[in-house]
């Protein structure tokens, strides 16, 4: 990929470029830009997405793809909940992730392939049977409040 270094700077500059005074720990924009309530957290999505249509452009497998737009999904939508998002937002460094599955891919396609296919996989059935268990306890709550009501 040959602008591989351009998007390792986007990233940098989204996930590491501040320093917090007094720490030795790096947040970037994508953090800042978080605190702003209601936008500040879309608007680092939609940043994000930068890296990830790149990867998309050149060719990087859909499933590699997926698993760098479930990072940019669980950092914008873990990144909305007041204060922990935003600790959340500092430690996970989805764009810094995601050049690193971009560049593991470019070191060995196969490899990266198998294991995000199976990251891919277990996330699927993780999210399955949360929404199955949602169900169940909504089938719960609704039969209880039948039988309340008779």
């Amino acid at each position: 990929m040959k602008n591989i270094k351009q998007l390792e700077r986007w990233a940098w500059l989204l996930d590491n470029s501040i320093r917090i005074p007094g720490t030795s720990i790096k947040m970037g924009l994508d953090s800042l830009i978080g605190l702003i309530p209601g936008i500040g957290d879309i608007t680092g999505g939609a940043l994000s997405s930068y890296i990830l249509l790149q990867a998309v452009s050149t060719g990087i497998p859909p499933v590699v793809v997926a698993r760098m737009a479930v990072n940019i999904v669980l950092d914008t939508l873990i990144g909305m909940i007041p204060l922990a998002g935003d600790i959340f937002d500092i430690a996970f460094k989805a764009n810094q992730r995601n050049i690193g599955l971009i560049t593991e891919y470019y070191n060995s396609p196969r490899e990266a392939v198998k294991r995000n296919t199976i990251s891919i996989l277990i996330i699927s059935i993780f999210l399955i049977s949360a929404l199955a268990l949602v169900i169940w306890i909504a089938i719960k709550i609704f039969v209880w409040l039948i039988h309340a009501i008779s």
